[in-house]
């Protein structure tokens, strides 16, 4: 590639900024969802218990028989609350 090709790239920056804004209304629009989601009375128990049993109650024993492996497991589950808790969040800032 030469530089007039380069100097002559049409770059079509009003597209990815269309594109960009869709993805952001996308986002947004599935933090409401999850903030929907868990705003219910029943929602708020879930996500209380989905809190104490991959949160705190989700400690890996020194006698495990591979204790990094369970250890990263136990931090995917727990990945998962902060993730649910993360969009209900973005949804109160949005």
């Amino acid at each position: 590639m030469s530089w007039e090709e380069i100097d002559g790239a049409s770059v079509d920056t009003e597209g990815a900024k269309k594109q960009l804004k869709n993805r952001q209304a996308e986002a947004a629009e599935l933090a409401k969802a999850y903030s929907r989601c868990f705003d219910s009375d029943e929602g708020k128990k879930v996500f209380a218990d989905l809190n104490q049993r991959f949160i705190y109650n989700n400690d890996t024993s020194f006698g495990s028989s591979n204790i990094n492996y369970e250890a990263a497991y136990h931090n995917g589950e727990a990945g998962v609350v902060k993730f649910i808790l993360n969009q209900i969040n973005q949804a109160k800032i949005i």
